[in-house]
């Protein structure tokens, strides 16, 4: 049942971050805890990408399942800010290709 859990570093004892993946890593959950009730936290979330099956010099989507934004992620610290009252909790499926404008072709 905690196979594939996986906790990850912050610089905010108030913001807990882990992972939970499926053991062939093709769906990766990246969930950040507002542990404040009462005041916004906010700080750096630092993945360990080999864990997720992510290169550290790749580009990544995180897609936040609850309020549908999506965030592209550059390596393993990135920022987060979780507001008690509006969002407390960050639920993020990891993608790991990202298109870019250089995937598209151009006609002059």
């Amino acid at each position: 049942a905690n196979s594939g859990l996986e906790f990850h570093l912050t610089d905010n004892p108030l913001l807990l971050c882990y992972s939970k993946a499926t053991s062939d890593l093709s769906n990766v959950l990246v969930m950040v805890v507002n542990l404040d009730p009462f005041h916004k936290q906010s700080g750096w979330v630092t993945l360990d990408l080999d864990l997720l099956g992510i290169s550290s010099d790749q580009s990544y989507q995180a897609h936040d399942l609850i309020t549908d934004s999506r965030f592209v992620w550059h390596g393993p610290v990135n920022f987060v800010e979780l507001d008690p009252e509006s969002c407390p909790v960050h639920i993020l499926r990891l993608r790991k290709r990202v298109h870019t404008e250089e995937d598209f072709d151009y006609y002059l």
